[in-house]
């Protein structure tokens, strides 16, 4: 009876697993795969030779160097932004003692709740009257300065973290500023990885905003950017599922560099003393 329960439980793990790989793996597949094939074989059959004349074509094609740049620079300031703001957010509200902290954090908390959708209508008339439409500063600076899931787990984090250390630096006459940089950051090497890792993935693959706030193609980013082949290559989706390959190897890269970390800081960061 346990034995079956067991082959029940990991082929309902295997029958998961393979509703989320199955769409990478038929966009791996249709990336290598010339014209004729891709529509004359099934979808999950794999390409018969690999046909690289899709990422010649896609990387001739006018833009799409571009658009990467777009999305790497974009994304690394967001990141720095994020990891910056968030790491000196995180230690006020773990930390510090000032009037209104849990208040003010629990307020701060309270918008995970509502969704991106309702403050893209008030962003983007700020954007507007501040004359930032097709700018890079639209593009990042609405959360360049934090975030609240970020800012959240790191909190936890360095709440986690012994007060004694922390109650000795003071004693030895240590600035907030210096117990941030000389003992907690060392010591948050884990979580600030994580966190560096939310914001990058979230700027690589950030769409709808950039998709309002820029129509200048030389402003637009690689999400906006495989979306126009689309339009521009309607019958070609080897094309598009090649761009779309491409902007998914830098975030499998850096997933399988930095999985321990990940693990290990969501572990930690449960831990609240």
């Amino acid at each position: 009876m346990r034995s079956v329960k067991y082959i029940l439980f990991y082929a309902c793990l295997v029958l998961i697993a393979g509703v989320f790989v199955a769409p990478y793996v038929l966009a791996i597949f249709g990336a290598f795969k010339s014209p004729t094939d891709l529509f004359g074989t099934a979808p999950w059959a794999p390409p018969h030779s690999v046909y690289l004349d899709n990422f010649q074509t896609l990387f001739n094609s006018k833009g799409f160097l571009r658009y990467l740049a777009n999305t790497a620079f974009v994304t690394g300031v967001l990141t720095t932004g994020q990891v910056v703001f968030g790491v000196l957010t995180a230690y006020a509200f773990a930390r510090l003692q000032f009037p209104g902290r849990d208040a003010t954090f629990a307020l701060y908390l309270a918008t995970l709740m509502v969704p991106n959708v309702v403050t893209l209508v008030p962003l983007y008339t700020i954007m507007r009257e501040a004359q930032l439409i097709n700018t890079y500063w639209a593009l990042f600076l609405p959360y360049a300065l934090g975030s609240p899931y970020t800012i959240f787990l790191m909190r936890q984090f360095f709440m986690s973290l012994p007060e004694d250390v922390f109650a000795a630096a003071r004693v030895d006459g240590c600035s907030e500023f210096r117990i941030l940089l000389s003992i907690l950051l060392p010591m948050a090497r884990p979580i600030i990885t994580t966190a560096a890792l939310i914001a990058l993935v979230f700027g690589w693959n950030n769409f709808m905003w950039p998709l309002i706030v820029t129509d200048d193609p030389s402003k637009q980013v690689l999400a906006v950017g495989v979306a126009n082949l689309q339009s521009s290559f309607s019958n070609q989706w080897n094309l598009v599922l090649a761009a779309s390959l491409v902007a998914l190897v830098p975030l499998l890269l850096l997933f399988a560099a930095f999985q321990k970390q990940i693990v290990r800081s969501i572990q930690l960061s449960g831990i609240n003393r």
